[in-house]
């Protein structure tokens, strides 16, 4: 049980620790050390450690010369690279989607949908890169391509954090809400090609968007 417990606790603060980057609340850059972010988190320094030895082999912390941690900077090339490798990997996903998807799927899709173009009506930034992500996630689920669902996880994460970092300082266009739509439309007609087409287009929408916004932002 203790050993339970102590596993529970060291999973804990790394998820925590890793959320915080991702949402932005331990900006990019930010100077952090192990006794600000044991009294943050409210834990010990052991898990403490641990998460953070975690969070530097996936690049979310760094370590400088000196030995002192920051959070991992904003960079324009990681993100064009993770861009477009999701544009490749989801291209596929999307059209095995095409193929798999049941009349439930499509409904599912459909309730994600109306979720996302509700918190865009109505200005909710976060949860339109939440309900986006469950889109995609969906997607890959039904895939069937589990590889490729596996190295897309890889990235999630880090990707995730580049998105809500341009909702938290700037914006998505309306472009992205009616790109989720064609996607739909192409899986739902069992379109493979176009629906591979649509997601590899609206990834690379997105990552111009993405690499506008963190320059104007990175300007102001």
């Amino acid at each position: 049980m203790e050993m339970h417990s102590r596993r529970l606790s060291k999973d804990n603060t790394y998820n925590v620790l890793k959320q915080k980057i991702i949402d932005s609340e331990l900006e990019p850059d930010q100077p952090v050390n192990e006794e600000g972010l044991a009294a943050l988190l409210g834990v010990s320094r052991t898990p403490l450690r641990e998460a953070i030895q975690r969070l530097e082999q996936e690049d979310f912390l760094v370590r400088q010369p000196n030995g002192r941690l920051r959070v991992a900077p904003l960079s324009l090339t990681e993100v064009e690279e993770i861009f477009q490798i999701r544009s490749m990997l989801e291209g596929h996903i999307a059209r095995s989607a095409a193929r798999n998807a049941t009349p439930g799927d499509i409904q599912r899709l459909t309730q994600i949908l109306d979720r996302l173009k509700h918190s865009f009506q109505t200005g909710e930034r976060q949860d339109f890169v939440s309900y986006g992500f469950e889109f995609h996630d969906y997607l890959s689920d039904i895939s069937g391509l589990k590889t490729f669902g596996k190295v897309l996880g890889q990235l999630r994460d880090r990707s995730l954090r580049y998105c809500r970092y341009v909702s938290l300082h700037g914006d998505w266009n309306t472009q992205a809400d009616e790109e989720h739509l064609a996607i739909l439309r192409r899986i739902a007609a069992g379109d493979e090609e176009g629906a591979e087409q649509v997601m590899r287009e609206h990834i690379l929408t997105s990552l111009a968007t993405a690499l506008e916004q963190i320059r104007h932002i990175g300007q102001a």
